[in-house]
């Protein structure tokens, strides 16, 4: 991903879209540099109306904080869309390649903090955005 990032493969892909499907204060509170942030389904549907050009690859890469839940559940709908608008043009899709990013944002960010903006992580339980629920 920090190659991707880096745009070390720029000769070969047309365009590549790090989708970060946290919440906006996550995303806010850190992100990877160039990333979008799509945390709902409608989000993630308006990329397959987006064009798309050029004969290089366009690849898209999902995740979340750990890429466990969110990440992952978005990628398969993104996949699920496109596979439905191409139906009759089978095995064809708008976004061939969809990767999902190993160990999330935070994993990311423990290696590569250079290639984030800002320079920090802000988890999901944030103390400013979790509420805490007691008994009693």
């Amino acid at each position: 991903m920090a190659d991707v990032v880096c745009g070390r493969y720029n000769d070969v892909l047309s365009d590549v879209t790090i989708v970060d499907c946290r919440y906006p204060y996550e995303f806010q509170g850190g992100h990877i540099k160039s990333a979008v942030n799509l945390f709902t389904k409608d989000d993630v549907s308006a990329l397959l109306h987006r064009p798309v050009s050029g004969d290089k690859r366009h690849v898209l890469i999902f995740h979340c904080e750990f890429s466990s839940e969110r990440g992952p559940k978005m990628y398969r709908f993104l996949r699920s869309q496109d596979r439905e608008l191409y139906k009759d043009q089978y095995p064809a899709l708008l976004f061939p390649e969809v990767y999902l990013l190993h160990g999330g944002y935070k994993a990311f960010y423990n290696k590569f903090k250079n290639l984030c903006d800002p320079d920090s992580y802000k988890p999901m339980l944030h103390e400013d955005h979790y509420i805490y629920v007691t008994s009693g």
